[in-house]
């Protein structure tokens, strides 16, 4: 998940900044930062330029298809997140709902003459 957040961060930054690709000897210097390091301190950068130049080279059509998909996979991840904040929250209500029920037939706080 969290590779997929990293990519999803780097593909709109990417698209975001297309016209500020790196030069040539920057890109030199992420390969050479990354010899021997399958994935060092660089290796996110150097995927992230990456994802850039593949981006760059999309046709609009594609471009609009692969930014479609980013909103919906957005969408997804804050319907997910909704979904557990829910369950959470019902959980404890249950749990509440539980405690509460023990108290009120328990015989605690009742009359013992009633």
């Amino acid at each position: 998940m969290n590779t997929l957040k990293q990519f999803i961060v780097a593909s709109l930054i990417a698209t975001a900044g297309v016209a500020a690709l790196p030069t040539v000897a920057a890109a030199a210097n992420f390969e050479s930062e990354q010899q021997g390091f399958a994935h060092g301190p660089g290796y996110y950068f150097m995927q992230m330029e990456a994802y850039k130049i593949e981006i760059a080279h999309m046709s609009a059509d594609d471009r609009a298809k692969f930014m479609a998909m980013q909103d919906k996979l957005m969408q997804m991840e804050m319907d997910e997140a909704s979904a557990k904040m829910k369950m959470d929250m019902d959980m404890e209500k249950m749990k509440r709902d539980i405690q509460m029920f023990i108290l009120t037939h328990s015989g605690h706080g009742q009359n013992a003459g009633s």
